[in-house]
């Protein structure tokens, strides 16, 4: 096909994705934790909340009435979460492990310890305690399927209610969740537990369904055209600029730490080149939805890309080699050692080059 980007239709707008993702430090603890739902521990009161989340695609937070939060702490065994969500309706209907747990209203979890896209875990639990827990070996959009047999041995968890379960004749305010998740559990492919200065890509979902009351029972809103649930609402802790929660790199970043971290543990310079390679990424994805091969040449994506807003001094330091079906990028800033490489697998890894 001839012609520019500008003459065709882009299935989405990928610039909206280019942001630096949230990042949070949690502390090590020594002390033992009651898995009961609530966080009167004191060993609770050091670990600060996250930010509020917000809407998984514009990033905007919902407010008080909606507000889903969660902190972290640690332990040579154990990573603990807890999470606080405000919801007026308190409705959940599956009560049986490993079904669709998101199909009620739900929190969800996503853990990839490696970083590199790749073996990571998915985890949803709804107002009864019912858990769906699965690993995915890679993304969906490149082929990936959940393997739902697979679970988080040795979890532990508790459920606290602010009201009352399926009963639209009271007023609820929300539910808190805790869970114990052991470290050696999530970790894949002979991966070392995390140590003091251990880095993890997660993200954390609040999914909220529109309900109607009917006969004194909740149902979930219902679209008169196609007579299909409406879809519902996720709000997240790091935002991911489209509405699938199965985008890796843009699950925020995980600290291990023995002490609080005030500032800042990303650096600018190397998130900016991380987006840079990303960039190049979705625009081959993009070229090749069009043109049905990938672009031959980092000159080629700008000919067809010709928005000056898509380029900037970031891509002076990407390298990229490809062929009609598959390609790879890769990313050294000047005067380090550590680089990266991404291929269209979506896989992304770090690596030691030398350009």
């Amino acid at each position: 096909m001839n012609g520019t980007y500008s003459q065709v239709q882009s299935s989405f707008d990928w610039t909206k994705l280019l942001h630096v993702p949230h990042q949070y430090t949690v502390l090590k603890i020594a002390d033992q934790i009651d898995i009961d739902g609530k966080d009167d521990e004191k060993v609770w009161a050091q670990a600060k909340w996250t930010e509020d989340f917000s809407d998984i695609e514009t990033g905007v937070i919902t407010g008080v009435n909606n507000r889903a939060r969660c902190k972290m702490i640690w332990d040579d065994t154990y990573l603990y979460v807890y999470v606080e969500i405000k919801e007026a309706n308190l409705w959940a209907t599956l009560t049986k492990h490993d079904t669709e747990v998101f199909q009620d209203n739900a929190f969800e979890m996503f853990i990839c310890p490696n970083g590199n896209n790749f073996n990571y875990v998915e985890f949803q639990i709804n107002g009864f305690g019912t858990v769906w827990d699965l690993y995915l070996p890679k993304p969906y959009r490149n082929g990936g399927k959940g393997l739902t047999n697979w679970d988080i041995k040795g979890l532990k968890k508790a459920v606290r209610l602010n009201g009352s379960i399926n009963n639209p004749n009271d007023v609820d305010t929300g539910w808190s969740i805790e869970l114990a998740i052991p470290l050696n559990a999530v970790i894949m492919n002979r991966e070392k537990p995390p140590k003091v200065g251990s880095i993890w890509r997660m993200n954390f979902s609040s999914v909220q369904w529109g309900l109607d009351i009917d006969n004194g029972k909740y149902f979930r809103c219902m679209d008169k055209l196609t007579g299909q649930p409406l879809p519902p609402h996720y709000s997240v802790w790091s935002p991911h600029g489209i509405i699938d929660l199965h985008y890796p790199e843009r699950w925020g970043y995980v600290l291990f730490s023995d002490r609080p971290q005030t500032n800042s543990f990303l650096s600018e310079n190397v998130e900016n080149a991380k987006l840079a390679m990303w960039k190049f990424y979705y625009l081959q994805q993009e070229f090749k939805k069009i043109n049905k091969r990938y672009a031959a040449s980092i000159n080629e994506l700008k000919t067809f890309f010709p928005n000056p807003i898509y380029w900037g001094k970031e891509d002076e330091n990407i390298q990229m080699g490809t062929d009609t079906y598959q390609f790879w990028i890769k990313c050294q800033l000047p005067g380090s050692e550590i680089g990266w490489m991404l291929d269209n697998t979506g896989e992304f890894h770090e690596i030691k080059v030398v350009f």
